[in-house]
């Protein structure tokens, strides 16, 4: 019997797509790191058609997966509050899934292939920081070692670095060029949320790792 998901992610752009089993059947992502709500309706019922899902009330949708960060507040708080809202209303489960850990499967089995054995995957956090996270690389398969991290490029761990975060600070990170500019994507989620979901672990609550307070100001009024 075959297993259908829906999977999103808003941690750095916005990206939706459908997993068939091991296969990504649909998908549609955006290169802006802006207007994420504005695309990710557009984005979800355009996978749905071309899966041959009904886009108002799916049925045969097994569940949903949805990035969960790290990544910037507005950004990160869309993919997720849709998630939950289109889990309800749909009554299916929706799970979480590190982005960071979605793009570390992506790579690792380049990152195997050219005898890295440990690397780290890295985005942007703006605030010239990025968002990281330290992987053993066990035949292709990716495990982390260190919980994510938002810092300056400079405290990363001196490992091959892959992401978007290399890209941005050469300077301070050793980047794997072909990466250089790779972020996390709604397809990463659903490749390695299904895989988690027949293991039975790496699969984290549907909740946003923010990492640090979100970039709005408190007027000054309202403050204590």
């Amino acid at each position: 019997m075959s297993h259908i998901f829906l999977a999103l992610d808003t941690s750095a752009t916005a990206s939706a797509a459908i997993a068939r089993d091991d296969e990504i059947v649909a998908h549609r992502a955006t290169d802006s790191q802006r207007n994420h709500s504005e695309v990710l309706a557009g984005f979800i019922k355009e996978v749905l058609t071309e899966a041959g899902l009904d886009p108002t009330a799916p049925e045969m949708l097994d569940g949903i997966f949805v990035g969960v960060g790290p990544g910037p507040f507005t950004g990160l708080r869309a993919g997720i509050v849709t998630a939950q809202t289109l889990a309800h209303t749909w009554n299916i489960p929706a799970y979480g899934v590190l982005s960071l850990d979605g793009l570390a499967y992506r790579v690792a089995p380049e990152a195997f292939r050219t005898g890295v054995n440990e690397f780290i995957v890295a985005t942007d956090a703006r605030r010239k920081e990025v968002y990281w996270a330290h992987y053993d690389n066990i035949g292709g398969q990716p495990q982390r070692l260190h919980w994510p991290f938002v810092t300056d490029p400079a405290e990363v761990t001196e490992l091959p670095v892959y992401g978007a975060g290399a890209g941005l600070y050469p300077q301070h990170l050793f980047g794997m060029s072909e990466f250089a500019d790779a972020v996390p994507d709604a397809a990463d989620i659903a490749a390695y949320g299904t895989l988690a979901l027949r293991r039975g672990r790496g699969l984290q609550p549907v909740e946003p790792h923010y990492l640090r307070g979100h970039d709005a100001q408190i007027p000054k009024q309202l403050r204590k």
